[in-house]
């Protein structure tokens, strides 16, 4: 697997910025965002193509996805377009609308639209709970809709009722924490299909409650792994080195607004640091 990180931990601050001390913790692929706010939109249609690019080239960074969340149907297609202008091959999101709508109407051209230029969609297990400029009060647990791709069974119609070579999951093993599902059987399960194409590295605060806090996973120190975290990591990657999975496993976290740069870096560090020991032990077969 290819060990990478999302610029989502740094949407407070400049693009380059976010870049410079990603790259300073020896990140050499990192997932750029454009989505709505709170959350981070470093780079969105219309911008200067070349300057992402110049911006990457100066801190030797490859972009190995682009994530869109709070969008509709026309944006996503143009961040399709943008991906496509800085090569990336993977662009992420999670279920915008009840499920049928979902894979009746608004995915299909996407993935056409999609394919048609080499990208892969991976759509994220996410709570179908509205996304909202608050959610990270928690506020929206009541407003969920029926259907969406939250659960094993959910992410089995998906990838069965739209079977598309560029089309796949990004597994948030935070969200399978909640539907109380079981991670490495949710990988297998894809990777054998080849529907595995993308893995968040993300944790949840040990306080959550289920059917309360909706998307309020706790602080951002609470959502990064640890020693201490709610989820021991080291089994979600030692079973995506077993499943022989080639793809980014991805360092993440929200909940970091209003933090000074060194607070985000620092506690990025230490995240890191327990990261790369699960990877080795993983690797190491232990």
């Amino acid at each position: 697997m290819r060990y990478t990180a999302e610029i989502l931990p740094y949407h407070d601050f400049p693009l380059d910025v976010a870049l410079r001390e990603l790259a300073g913790l020896g990140f050499r692929e990192v997932n750029l965002w454009s989505s709505a706010a709170p959350l981070a939109h470093h780079v969105n249609p219309g911008d200067d193509v070349g300057a992402i690019r110049k911006a990457l080239d100066t801190y030797g960074i490859k972009p190995c996805g682009l994530t869109t969340y709070g969008k509709n149907q026309h944006e996503i297609a143009e961040r399709i377009d943008l991906a496509a202008e800085l090569g990336i091959d993977t662009i992420v999101f999670d279920c915008e609308a009840n499920f049928p709508d979902f894979v009746g109407s608004f995915l299909p051209p996407l993935v056409e639209s999609a394919a048609a230029k080499g990208i892969r969609i991976a759509v994220e297990n996410h709570l179908t709970v509205p996304f909202s400029a608050d959610f990270e009060s928690g506020v929206g647990e009541e407003q969920r809709w029926e259907e969406g791709v939250d659960s094993f069974a959910q992410i089995k119609r998906l990838v069965t009722e739209l079977d598309h070579p560029n089309l796949g999951v990004c597994v948030a093993p935070s969200h399978l924490w909640v539907m109380e599902e079981t991670i490495s059987e949710v990988l297998t399960f894809l990777a054998e299909r080849k529907k595995l194409f993308y893995y968040y590295i993300w944790d949840i605060d040990r306080d959550y409650q289920r059917g309360v806090d909706g998307l309020n996973f706790g602080p951002g120190e609470r959502q990064l792994p640890r020693p201490d975290g709610t989820l021991d990591h080291g089994v979600p990657l030692a079973t995506l080195r077993r499943l022989g999975y080639q793809g980014p496993a991805s360092l993440k976290c929200h909940g970091t607004g209003g933090w000074p740069l060194e607070k985000v870096t620092s506690q990025l560090t230490a995240s890191d640091r327990y990261v790369r020991e699960c990877l080795r032990r993983a690797g190491a077969g232990e």
